[in-house]
Parts: C-alpha cells; sequence; structure tokens
C-alpha cells in the first residue's frame, strides 16, 4: 500500500514539473520570437526616422525592399585646399569640444553634402559629392590654428584629421565652419536564407550593392515574406510602388512570423506560436 501511495506521488509531481517545463518553453519560445520581430523593426525604424524623401533621401520602394540614403555622421568643415578637398577636425579634441559625430565613418562610395550660407552673395544651399578616397593627416598643417576652428591644444595634440577627396568638384566661397553632413545609400530586404527560412538583410549600395548581411531572424513563414512595408503620404492615403517617392511621409514596417516548432500549454492544443507586431515611423524631414 505504501508503495503505490509512493508511486502516486511520484507520477503527480513529475505530471507538474513536465506542465510547468511546458508553461516555462513556451513562454521563452514567445519571449523569443517577440524579441526578433522587434530587432529587425527597431533597427529600420531608427535608420529611416531621418530621411527626406524631398531630398531625394528614398530611392526604392517596395513591400519587400526599402533603398535610401541613411545619415551616417556630421561634422564642421575646416578647410577646403582645393575644390576636390576637405578637411575636417579630429574626431576627439583636447578642448573636450565635439565637432563630429559618427553613426560610421566616412568611406568611399559615401555622398558628403557642405552647407553654403553666403548671405553677401544671396546664393546658399548644400552642395554634394561623393566620396573617393578618405585619409588621416597631421592636424597642424591641415587644420591649423590659423584656421580659426581649434584651440592650440587640440591642434598640438596627436589627434589628426580626416582628409577628403570628392567628386565633382565643390564651389565654397566660405568654407570654414560650415557644417557637413554624410549620408550612405543602403537597402533593407526580406530575403530567404540557404536554411530556407527568412531573414530581414542589409546592404550597402555605393552603385552596385554589396553582399546582403542578415540582421534580424530567422522567421519561419508558409505563406510568402513575413515582412511588409507600406508607405503612406501625409494625408494618409496608401503610396504604391509605383507612386511618387516625394509623398511618402510615412512607412510602416510590419513583420509577421511563426516560431520553429510547436509549443505546449497545459489545457491547450498543440500549436504554432504566431506573432506581429506594426512599427510605424513618421519621416523627421519633410522639406
Amino acid at each position: 500500500m505504501g508503495l503505490a501511495v509512493m508511486m502516486l506521488v511520484t507520477t503527480l509531481a513529475v505530471s507538474h514539473i513536465v506542465r510547468h517545463l511546458r508553461a516555462v518553453n513556451a513562454i521563452s519560445a514567445a519571449r523569443d520570437l517577440d524579441g526578433r520581430l522587434r530587432d529587425g523593426a527597431d533597427i529600420l525604424a531608427a535608420d529611416l526616422r531621418g530621411i527626406s524623401p524631398r531630398g531625394d533621401s528614398l530611392s526604392v520602394e517596395s513591400d519587400t525592399a526599402v533603398e535610401f540614403y541613411s545619415a551616417i555622421g556630421t561634422s564642421t568643415l575646416c578647410a577646403a585646399p582645393n575644390p576636390n578637398t576637405l578637411i575636417l577636425p579630429p574626431d576627439s579634441l583636447a578642448s573636450g569640444r565635439v565637432l563630429s559625430s559618427w553613426v560610421a565613418e566616412p568611406e568611399p562610395g559615401d555622398d558628403v553634402l557642405v552647407f553654403e550660407d553666403t548671405t553677401a552673395s544671396g546664393i546658399s544651399g548644400w552642395q554634394r559629392a561623393s566620396v573617393q578616397a578618405v585619409a588621416r593627416v597631421a592636424t597642424s598643417s591641415a587644420c591649423p590654428l590659423s584656421a580659426g576652428l581649434l584651440q592650440l591644444g587640440d591642434v598640438l595634440s596627436a589627434a589628426r584629421s580626416l582628409q577628403l577627396l570628392v567628386a565633382p568638384s565643390l564651389t565654397l566661397r566660405s568654407p570654414r565652419g560650415a557644417p557637413v553632413r554624410f549620408v550612405r545609400r543602403v537597402r533593407y530586404s526580406v530575403y530567404r536564407g540557404g536554411d530556407r527560412k527568412w531573414y530581414l538583410g542589409y546592404r550597402r549600395c555605393p552603385g552596385a550593392c554589396t553582399a546582403i548581411q542578415p540582421l534580424s531572424g530567422p522567421y519561419e513563414s508558409v505563406s510568402g515574406s513575413p515582412i511588409s512595408f507600406r508607405y503612406f503620404s501625409s494625408a494618409g492615403a496608401p503610396v504604391s510602388a509605383s507612386g511618387s517617392l516625394t509623398d511618402v511621409a510615412r512607412v510602416e514596417v510590419v513583420p509577421r512570423a511563426a516560431y520553429a516548432t510547436p509549443f505546449q500549454l497545459p489545457g491547450m492544443a498543440t500549436a504554432m506560436l504566431n506573432d506581429s507586431l506594426k512599427r510605424t515611423v513618421a519621416l523627421r524631414n519633410r522639406w
């Protein structure tokens, strides 16, 4: 009798532990899937937010891909010794001032925009060129104290200035202190990997796009692409792939996916775990 009672208690205990483990596994699977969905949406939303469709930042729009010029940094022009050369101050200054801020340092193939403000001539606006080459040069000669941008400690420090060779030529009447922006053409797209699973991928597109790199995933899907992009005007009307890119004021990123294996919860039939979310990105620069 005692042995039977012990076996019954053991069976109940094991059953309780199994149910508990199944519940923990189901919650863990749900959190994992939610994290994968948010990873891709958050990365893309952060990059999209600062673009300007009317300033030609948006290049391609489709339900599975979006291509645009992504902002990668800002700086201040120290000198332009000739129409094809720009000198920027060091990234880190002894004085503690910040004149450059980078998400990624400029590389050949990126675009540089320099703001020319010449009130006397009545001409102002952004001049644009492509970065052809990047080099680090001595600050004391490239951006000396006489340029009026740096302090003595900045010039004498070991930090080196950034020299850019650009094309086409720029016509800068007052280069010193001019604001400088850098943008990089990038493409986010949904693709299927060799494992037959879906991923959100990233490419640089200085001309021809580079090999795709996975950003988030894998996602399981039985009905086509698990991530879609939708575009809307400022009035809330959908903008189709054949519509005007300058009309886009809002982008929706909608990931949908299923977990790779069925999940089990006590009292519920075994089923696939599905989840989705929607990230809405209002484009800031609508000039």
